[in-house]
C-alpha cells in the first residue's frame, strides 16, 4: 500500500497558512486528501461498528439535537491510522514553522470518531466542543455533502457556512490554540446527500498514545 502521504494534498507550509486563520476565524476549510485516499479510507469506515447517536444532549437550557450514527474510539489498524499519523506530522511541522508554536510539541491526536449523517438528516444544533479537546479538532469529508458553519451563539448569530465536500479538511480551534480558551459554536445543516466524515481530536483527560 502506497504511504498516506501520497494522498495528501496540503504541506507542512500550506497547513501553517490555514492555521493562521483559527485565531480570528476559529476555522480553516482546505481541501487535504485525494479522491483516491477517501476511497481507502471510506471502505475502512464501512466495516466500523455505527450506533445512533443521543438525539437530545447536554444540560437543561443547553441542549443540543443531534441527528447522524456515530462508531468511537475503535481499535482498527490500518489506513485510518496511517491517515491520522500524516496528519499529525504535518500539523506538527506546521506547528514549528508558526513561531511561536500554537501549541505545545510534540502533538498527536487521542480521540477519534467517524459519524454518518443520512440524506435529510436534521444534522446538529449549534454547540462548542467541550473544554477537554484542546489545539486543533480535524474533521474530513470523505463523501456526500452537508453545510458545516461557525456561528457566534446558539442562536446561529453571525453564521458562516463552509462546503463539506469529500476531501476537505474542516480544522477547527479547540481550546489553548494559540492561548485562547474560547472554542468556536459550531453547527452542521442541510444534508442534501449522506455525508461521512471521520473527526480526530485531543483529549487533554487521556492520555496520548504516541504511535511506534
Amino acid at each position: 500500500m502506497p504511504d498516506f502521504n501520497s494522498y495528501l494534498l496540503t504541506t507542512p507550509d500550506s497547513m501553517a497558512q490555514a492555521m493562521k486563520l483559527l485565531p480570528t476565524d476559529g476555522v480553516a476549510a482546505f481541501p487535504m486528501v485525494s479522491h483516491t485516499g477517501c476511497q481507502k479510507m471510506l471502505a475502512a469506515v464501512n466495516e466500523l461498528p455505527f450506533r445512533a447517536s443521543t438525539p437530545v444532549v447536554g444540560p437543561k437550557g443547553k441542549e443540543v439535537e443531534q441527528d447522524f450514527q456515530i462508531a468511537m474510539n475503535f481499535d482498527q489498524p490500518g489506513i485510518l491510522d496511517d491517515y491520522q499519523i500524516a496528519l499529525e506530522a504535518q500539523i506538527n511541522q506546521a506547528f514549528s514553522l508558526m513561531q511561536p508554536s500554537p501549541y505545545p510539541l510534540p502533538f498527536s491526536f487521542n480521540d477519534k470518531a467517524a459519524l454518518i449523517y443520512k440524506e435529510g438528516s436534521k444534522g446538529i444544533t449549534p454547540h462548542r466542543d467541550l473544554l477537554c479537546f484542546e489545539a486543533v479538532i480535524a474533521i474530513l469529508t470523505l463523501s456526500g455533502e452537508a453545510g458545516f458553519y461557525i456561528c457566534d451563539d446558539r442562536e446561529k448569530s453571525n453564521q458562516r457556512r463552509y462546503t463539506a465536500e469529500p476531501g476537505v479538511m474542516i480544522l477547527m480551534r479547540g481550546r489553548n490554540f494559540a492561548g485562547i480558551e474560547e472554542r468556536p459554536y459550531h453547527y452542521v445543516e442541510g444534508v442534501s446527500k449522506e455525508r461521512v466524515g471521520y473527526g480526530l481530536r485531543y483529549n487533554v483527560k487521556e492520555p496520548v498514545e504516541k504511535a511506534t
